[in-house]
Formats: C-alpha cells, sequence, structure tokens
C-alpha cells in the first residue's frame, strides 16, 4: 500500500478525473491539442516488488510527438486532426515487461461552443498500441474521450465527461474536473493529467506545483513466461502501465508560438499491471525529469 501522503492524494485525484487506476487516459494529453509537441522524460530506476515479494527492477525512458491541425467547420466548431507517436522504453532486466511500449495513431476530434457558457468536445486516437512484437489487427484500438465544459465565469471552469478504453481494465470512466483562477497571478487546477496549483510570475516564466500522470494500456503479444506460480504466461494480453508524479515544474515563453515545460521531482506511485492475468508489479518511489516544447504555427 502506498504510504499515506501517495494515498490521499490517489483520493483527491479519483473523483476529478479519469480515475488513478485508469493510464491510458493519458492518451488524451492536452499537449495534442497543440500545434506541435515534443516530450522528453525519463524515470530513474526503481526497484519493483509484487505483492511484497522482490521481482527486479526498472527505468523508464518517455519519447513523444504529436502534430495537430484546426479545420474550422462553422463559427462555432472545430475539427481537430492530427498525428501522434509516443514510447515508453522500459530497461527492465529480468522482470517480466516488454523492452517498449508505444502508441502511433492519429488524433481526431470535435470542438463545438454551444453559447459563452458551454463547449462540448469529443477526441478520439485509432491507432497501435502495443509492445511492438507483432504488428496486427489485435494491437488496434480507439480510446474515446468525451468532455462538456462550462464556464461559470472567466475565472471559473467546470468540466465533466467520459473515457472509454478497450484495453484497459476499467473501459468506462466518468470524469470530472475544476480550474480555478483564486487570485490575478494564481490558478487551481484539478483535472487530468495535471492536479496543482500554477503561479504565473509574469508574461513569459510560470512555475507549478502538484502531481502529473504518465501511462497508457497496451496490448501485449510476445510471451514472457510464467512469472509466478498459478500466474499464466503474459502473452496476448493487456498491460496497464500507470505513473503518479508529485512534483514542480517550469514553463517559460520562448516565442508567442513555442514555450518549454520543465517538471521534475518524484514517480510516487508507478505500477505495471497485466490484470487480466493478476499479475500486477509496483516500483518503489524514484526521482523523475520531464522536458517538453509545445508550439503553434
Amino acid at each position: 500500500m502506498p504510504p499515506l501522503p501517495s494515498r490521499l492524494l490517489l483520493l483527491a485525484l479519483l473523483p476529478l478525473t479519469v480515475a488513478a487506476n485508469q493510464p491510458a487516459s493519458t492518451t488524451f494529453r492536452p499537449a495534442l491539442l497543440e500545434s506541435y509537441n515534443l516530450t522528453f522524460g525519463h524515470t530513474a530506476r526503481a526497484d519493483l516488488s509484487r505483492q511484497g515479494t522482490a521481482a527486479g527492477n526498472v527505468a523508464v525512458q518517455h519519447t513523444a510527438f504529436s502534430l495537430t491541425g484546426r479545420t474550422p467547420l462553422g463559427a462555432s466548431t472545430l475539427l481537430l486532426h492530427g498525428l501522434a507517436y509516443a514510447s515508453h522504453e522500459l530497461d527492465s532486466g529480468t522482470a517480466p515487461l516488454p523492452g517498449r511500449l508505444t502508441e502511433t495513431t492519429l488524433s481526431l476530434g470535435l470542438w463545438h461552443k454551444l453559447d459563452e457558457s458551454w463547449t462540448l468536445a469529443a477526441y478520439l486516437r485509432p491507432g497501435n498500441y502495443s509492445d511492438r512484437s507483432r504488428l496486427d489487427g489485435n494491437s488496434f484500438n480507439a480510446p474515446l474521450l468525451f468532455t462538456a465544459l462550462y464556464r461559470a465565469n472567466p475565472d471559473l471552469d467546470w468540466v465533466a465527461g467520459f473515457s472509454v478504453n478497450a484495453f484497459s481494465d476499467n473501459p468506462f470512466i466518468p470524469i470530472a474536473g475544476v480550474r480555478w483562477q483564486f487570485a490575478p497571478d494564481w490558478t487551481l487546477n484539478l483535472g487530468f493529467p495535471r492536479a496543482g496549483v500554477t503561479w504565473r510570475a509574469n508574461e513569459r516564466f510560470s512555475l507549478m506545483a502538484g502531481a502529473t500522470v504518465q501511462g497508457g494500456s497496451y496490448r501485449i503479444t510476445r510471451n514472457y513466461g510464467v512469472p509466478a506460480a498459478g500466474v499464466n504466461r503474459l502473452a496476448n494480453t493487456f498491460l496497464d502501465y500507470r505513473e503518479i508524479r508529485l512534483g514542480l515544474g517550469a514553463e517559460i515563453s520562448l516565442s508567442p508560438a513555442l514555450k518549454l515545460v520543465a517538471d521534475a521531482g518524484v514517480s510516487a506511485d508507478q505500477r505495471f499491471d497485466y490484470f487480466d492475468r493478476g499479475y500486477r508489479l509496483k516500483g518503489d518511489r524514484a526521482a523523475f525529469l520531464a522536458l517538453a516544447l509545445q508550439g503553434h504555427f
């Protein structure tokens, strides 16, 4: 069981996001709505355990890229379209984990503003979600996210909706969140994949503190053997990967169209869950660092 601070964080995130045990919802990273996004991240090596027994260790290298365009369909409607790629390279030694988890997808979305207060949006990510050992139709998935945003006033937004992901242990999850600018330079975000407080120092620099989430749900095709007594071999199954990270971040505007985002801290809750085989690995705390370039044309 996670230490008390991590458990409290999970309880806080659960009703406000796509549930803490639903890593596939990182599929809908807000950065995908930018015209382009390039991300690099690293989680330091952490010991793995299963039901309290040592099960090896793992370090994670993360790379992601997306390119998204917008086509107006009317005065209040936008069509979003683009490509996205994400890779988690797992340096896990003898642990029964694949060497790489990848997403190669289309990014599709429809955004419609009903009036000054309400905005509806739907996002679809069809593509390949797998360990890249064998590319076939079984690795195709099309996660869906639907949201309804209500702007109470310029300082307060509420969002609700649901996500659908056939590869996840929890294929349907309701979501809710809030963005509240409670002071001129301070904003509280309780949402996904970031929950925390942002302080805007000036037009070009902001600081953030809170939690971020990394992960996804993937089809595993390669046989990783029989990892424990009573556990079927880990082939032709699914893997939920999740990290909940606590730390500090900074956002720097390099130009009106380009910004650099940096995050650093500790991965407080790391899981690799072969949920339909009853085999879950838990990682100890480990340091992480992430850098992203985000911009628009």
